[in-house]
Formats: C-alpha cells, structure tokens, sequence
C-alpha cells in the first residue's frame, strides 16, 4: 500500500464532532462519536486519526452517548462484525437487536487469537449471534477471554492444542485473527494433522493478513484462505452498513447499551507516543488496545 510522505495514521478515533460538511444529518455538532478513519483509502493525512482534529465519513460515525472516548476506541472497529457478518465473507447469521446470546445455534466457529484486538471483538460478536466459539490465547489471558465469553479456551503455546480443538467436532467457520506463520501452522495442524498425505477436513479460513507470503505454510488441498479486505462505502455492502452503522444500528447500540465488548484500552500517553505505540504493536499486543490521547 502506497502512501504520500509524511502522512499521518491513525484508526479508529473518538471525540467530539467540531463541524459537518455539506448535506450531514447523521450527527449534529457536539455529538459525541467514535469511528474509524479513511486514512488508507483516501491516502492524505487530514484523515488520520493521530492528531487533535480529523474528518472522517459521516456513514461510518458511530454516536457513543456517555460512554467514554477511551472505552469506545476498543469497540467501534468494523473488521470483525464485517468479517463474521458480511454476506462476502464468513456470511454468520446477524444477532438480533437486541441480541439473545443464550440462543445457541449449534455451529461452532475458531477465532484464532482471542485475546488480540480483532480477536476480542469477534467474540463477543460470535457470542451475541449465538455461535459456540473456540479460541486460543497465552494462559495468562485466559480470564479476560472467558470474560468475554468464549465457550473454549485453549493455550496458543500448548503443542496439545490442535489435537483438543479437533476432539470437539465439527468446526464450521474459521478466523485467523494473528495470520502469522505460528497460526496458520496451528490452525492446519487441526485441520490436516499428518500433513498433505493425511486426511485433511476441507475448510475456508479467514484471515487477517494473506497467507500466500513468504514464510507462511503451504494449504493443503482442499484448505484454501482469504484475507479480508472490506470498504465500507462499497455498494455491495450497503445492506451491512445499514445493519451495522446506521443511526440506531448494531454498532451504535452495542456500544451504549453494552453488548459489544473488548479488550480494555491501554493509554500510554499524548501524540508524542505515537511512536512507541507503533512498537507495541508491530512487537505484538495482547489483551489490550494500544490508546494515545492527542490532547493529553
């Protein structure tokens, strides 16, 4: 992806809405919203979200009512209901509004990294559908995953793993949440544990980054993945942005009436930390969301 230099990143943001262009009804100046930005579709840096003043697009701003801008961050993120939801991806059955988590389906889904950002929040969405959801994660993050409601917790670390998430049976969807090297690996040792000249269950994985790179493991006939990729503003998405964006819709709900929950923010500091927050994360962040507070 090629950006402009110096640009600015950043996404998703809170705050509170300064001005409104032409013809936006949406929200109202003084609306309190989070959302992501259009820095890398639009590629110029008053769309990034790691400075004091940002514009965004009025389809995907989200009214947060009183929760807190820093609590909002962790939630507001379209990949997973996108991912799970979209009739061109995983294409799960939508939880109602408001949902029935306790309605279970029968179908089970992997969400492969848990305890990661994207993980978290595919979770909680799986759960409020009413699917069975197996993941994985360290140990030490075990209760911040169950908190969130996952049915079955495995330890990313534990050789064992693989064999265990195989003797609950079928698994009918599957979401790679880390698409690195060691989760790609793990996530065919179920499906294909004796390698190409085993048996191998046919399954689609969805992931977060592209499988066909260098150093990832080669699928096994019948496994094929796809990352995700996904416009908002796409015209085959409308029916999805209706659900999950609209005034009153899945994302604004869940997030004031407390149906969509993450992992808790980490805030490191104002935007002189920005850099150190990009470390974190290219390091590898578990069980939090990397925060900076522009005005602090």
């Amino acid at each position: 992806m090629k950006m402009s230099y110096p640009t600015i990143l950043g996404s998703p943001i809170a705050g509170v809405v300064e001005a409104l262009g032409p013809g936006v009804t949406k929200v109202s100046v003084g609306d309190r919203v989070a959302c992501g930005t259009k820095i890398f579709s639009q590629k110029q840096a008053k769309y990034g979200g790691h400075q004091r003043f940002c514009v965004v697009d009025e389809a995907e701003v989200v009214e947060i009512g009183d929760v807190p801008f820093i609590q909002a961050i962790p939630l507001v993120s379209y990949t997973p209901p996108s991912a799970l939801f979209s009739p061109h991806r995983l294409a799960l059955t939508r939880p109602t509004i408001p949902p029935s988590p306790d309605s279970k389906n029968g179908k089970k889904i992997l969400i492969y990294g848990g305890s990661s950002a994207m993980g978290s929040l595919s979770i909680s969405y799986a759960r409020l559908a009413g699917y069975t959801t197996i993941t994985t994660c360290s140990a030490r993050n075990f209760p911040l995953v169950q908190s969130l409601g996952a049915d079955f917790i495995f330890d990313h670390s534990d050789p064992d793993t693989p064999r265990r998430i195989r003797e609950l049976g079928k698994i009918d969807y599957w979401f790679d949440c880390i698409a690195l090297p060691a989760s790609a690996s793990a996530i065919l040792k179920i499906l294909a544990p004796d390698g190409e000249e085993g048996a191998v269950t046919p399954a689609h994985i969805l992931a977060l980054l592209p499988y066909e790179r260098p150093g990832m493991p080669k699928l096994p006939k019948g496994i094929t993945a796809q990352m995700h990729l996904f416009s908002t503003g796409a015209e085959e998405n409308r029916e999805w942005r209706d659900w999950a964006l609209s005034k009153g819709g899945f994302l604004e709900r869940g997030i004031k009436e407390g149906w969509i929950q993450g992992v808790p923010p980490k805030v490191i500091g104002g935007l002189e930390k920005v850099g150190e927050g990009l470390d974190m994360v290219f390091e590898g962040v578990s069980g939090c969301k990397v925060v900076v507070e522009p005005w602090a």
